[in-house]
């Protein structure tokens, strides 16, 4: 099993994605659609179904520490247990990448994070994709991630990258922030954040009992109505 020691990095990122101070509009209802989804009992599978992981960045998978420097340096800590995590994720299921830091600094996390096996992402999204104007872009706006645009965009290529049509049923979205998947809510799995008191305090075991609930969130023929009555906040406490 992969060491517990932290691992530091010094990469240099755009300032301005430490800014995140306005919101573009308040927590939705959720849709038709998706309280049907979520009414529908999950049947547990002999053999696991083909699902999407979607992987949030910072605070989920790292810390992005800053570090006191004109050049914008910061120290970059990878959380604990991470290559063991990510092997487990390409071994069982498709996996993408969307986080709402600018895509300059979402590329340098990936190669650090997923280094040669970052060819075996199915896709890789930044703040680009959330359809913010220039002015929303450029202050910072907090986002939420609606699974709709993941759904329609890789759906609608020719050539699927996943294989597979992608719906509430089979999309897991792991974010550490409750507020970005408020539309989809019952299709995340929150760890705990991976911030500066994490780091001091050491111990952090957050991405073997995301593992653990894979292994049987794995097997689900609706992960949204599973997770809604089973959630990993349950499994943790």
């Amino acid at each position: 099993m992969e060491s517990n020691q932290k691992r530091i990095c010094n990469v240099p990122f755009d300032i301005r994605d430490e800014k995140i101070t306005t919101d573009v509009k308040d927590a939705a209802s959720l849709s038709t659609f998706y309280l049907n989804i979520i009414s529908k009992p999950s049947i547990n599978l002999t053999s696991p179904s083909p699902k999407l992981i979607i992987l949030d960045l910072n605070g989920t998978l790292c810390f992005r520490k800053k570090k006191k420097s004109k050049n914008k340096i910061y120290h970059i800590i990878l959380r604990p247990f991470i290559n063991e995590f990510i092997n487990y994720l390409f071994d069982n299921f498709s996996v993408m990448i969307w986080s709402t830091s600018r895509p300059e600094n979402v590329d340098k996390m990936v190669n650090l994070i997923f280094g040669d096996q970052k060819e075996k992402l199915v896709a890789v999204w930044a703040r680009d994709k959330f359809g913010f104007t220039n002015e929303e872009y450029e202050r910072d706006t907090k986002a939420i991630k609606d699974l709709d645009i993941i759904w329609k965009a890789l759906n609608s290529q020719t050539e699927s990258t996943t294989k597979f049509m992608l719906d509430p049923t089979n999309t897991i979205l792991i974010d550490d922030s409750r507020y970005k998947t408020q539309l989809q809510p019952f299709n995340a799995i929150h760890p705990r954040g991976f911030d500066r008191e994490r780091v001091r305090e050491g111990g952090d075991s957050e991405l073997t009992m995301i593992i653990k609930y894979l292994e049987v969130v794995k097997h689900q023929s609706n992960v949204a109505a599973y997770m809604k009555d089973n959630p990993f906040t349950d499994r943790i406490q």
